[in-house]
């Protein structure tokens, strides 16, 4: 009975060891780095860096929009012009739609000119748009970026015409400071001039029409004017 006893009083010693035993944590201890002053140092997470990280097609990974720089169509700073454009005109009554050609000029302005007629530099500072059937009819492109304004120019017109001043109205044509016709005759033929102004994006463009009369006056005249109205710097 004695001995009984003593196994019991054993087996329950043995138990009650394993029991305040202490458990050992599955998981590792991360290893801490210490400072120079012997604090220790926790891993601190940017925000800025993992909240609305950009993703590699343009988007920020919390849903906003990268937006290109200046909003340029080629993404590249710049805007990108057709290199053709369909023009549409009046010729006889008729309705006509041709497709111009975009133009740079030396001068730094764009224009689209139809078929039929040329960009040519005339001398410095100013370009002539030629119809090439017919050379007589053309028009004088002078822009003025900084220099004189639409009063001064209409003033010297008025003051140096040679024939006839009018005032033109109902043109096709929008942002025209002034549009003046004078007709004259040259070379013993009788010629149309329109003294025009345009105003695009702050800068200023002398243009002036010569339109002989002859047959190919109705056709040129509105050609003319649908070219004329699409320059721009």
């Amino acid at each position: 009975m004695k001995k009984l006893i003593g196994v019991l009083i054993i087996s329950f010693l043995v138990m009650l060891t394993a029991c305040n035993q202490p458990v050992e944590d599955s998981q590792e201890e991360q290893p801490v780095e210490e400072n120079e002053e012997g604090g220790v140092e926790e891993e601190v997470i940017d925000e800025e860096e993992t909240d609305g990280e950009q993703g590699e097609n343009g988007e920020h990974e919390d849903g906003n929009d990268v937006e290109s720089p200046g909003g340029a169509e080629n993404g590249e700073g710049e805007i990108e012009i057709a290199d053709e454009k369909e023009l549409t005109f009046e010729i006889e009554g008729q309705t006509e739609t041709r497709v111009a050609q975009f133009n740079r000029s030396e001068l730094g302005y764009g224009i689209y000119v139809l078929e039929g007629y040329t960009l040519h530099s005339e001398e410095p500072g100013r370009d002539v748009l030629v119809f090439n059937n017919d050379g007589d009819f053309f028009t004088r492109i002078i822009p003025h970026k900084n220099e004189g304004s639409a009063e001064e120019l209409k003033g010297a017109i008025e003051e140096h015409a040679q024939g006839e001043i009018e005032n033109l109205q109902d043109l096709p044509m929008s942002s025209l400071q002034y549009a003046l016709k004078e007709s004259v005759e040259i070379s013993g033929e009788r010629t149309t001039i329109y003294h025009l102004a345009k105003e695009v994006e702050g800068e200023l463009f002398q243009l002036t029409v010569f339109l002989p009369a002859k047959e190919a006056q109705e056709g040129v005249a509105p050609s003319m004017l649908a070219m004329l109205e699409t320059v721009h710097p």
